[in-house]
């Protein structure tokens, strides 16, 4: 008897990573992330273009925020979210509506008061009660991973950029100008981030990064915010002098 082959439906490859990936998503969620980056990203455009009236490079800063952001913000929500579903919480990114009017509002005036909204992750209340060692650390492996991959970025962003100036010592074009801006704000925003979102401030859910992981791991909380300030202040020196447009 012919062997019939009957088609489960299943998806395979890609397909069906993508398809996974999309199902850690909810509808809402995605909307709260694509507003937050947009605002972001135009708030920062009218800090570092202002109201000058020259379309072609309003669209090359806006276009460089949302590709720095991209990275910055989203990558540091997204991490802090798939290592909290690694440990199996449900994490979702909400925006802050006073947050992201602030951040719009202030970059009016020359600066940026960036708190468009957070990860919220749920895990069990009993948790920190029948395992308070297991907790904390989950809690600072959740927290750090947004850190770490503004440090990652950050790294990649202020290599490229020392790479850009090599190849091109001189600015020739708008294309040379656009790579420089890209990889410039890149590397400062990212250490920046990193810097900031390791203070260890807070308390509570207000807590930043930084109070959860210095609780968890005093080396890797040492370690990783030296390194982020450092290296915010070697980009700020080093290469933001250097950004044209």
């Amino acid at each position: 008897m012919p062997r019939v082959n009957v088609k489960t439906g299943k998806k395979k490859g890609v397909v069906a990573y993508l398809w996974k990936f999309a199902g850690k998503f909810s509808v809402i969620e995605v909307e709260h992330i694509l507003v937050a980056w947009v605002i972001l990203s135009l708030a920062f455009t009218f800090v570092l273009y202002g109201f000058a009236v020259n379309n072609v490079i309003f669209l090359l800063v806006f276009s460089a925020s949302l590709i720095v952001l991209g990275c910055g913000f989203i990558m540091h929500e997204l991490m802090h979210k798939f290592t909290a579903q690694k440990f199996r919480y449900k994490a979702e990114f909400r925006i802050w509506p006073l947050g992201i009017m602030l951040a719009l509002i202030t970059s009016l005036f020359g600066f940026i008061f960036a708190a468009p909204g957070a990860t919220y992750f749920e895990p069990d209340p009993r948790e920190q009660y029948m395992d308070p060692k297991g907790f904390t650390k989950r809690y600072g492996i959740i927290s750090f991973a947004g850190p770490k991959i503004n440090l990652i970025f950050g790294f990649i962003f202020i290599s490229l950029f020392f790479l850009t100036r090599l190849v091109f010592p001189q600015v020739t074009s708008l294309g040379i100008a656009f790579a420089l801006l890209v990889t410039g704000l890149g590397a400062f925003i990212n250490f920046y981030l990193a810097a900031f979102n390791l203070l260890p401030l807070g308390s509570g859910w207000l807590a930043l990064d930084g109070y959860k992981v210095l609780h968890w791991n005093k080396m890797y909380w040492v370690s990783s915010f030296a390194i982020a300030a450092a290296m915010s202040i070697v980009s700020y020196i080093y290469v933001i002098p250097y950004i044209v447009i």
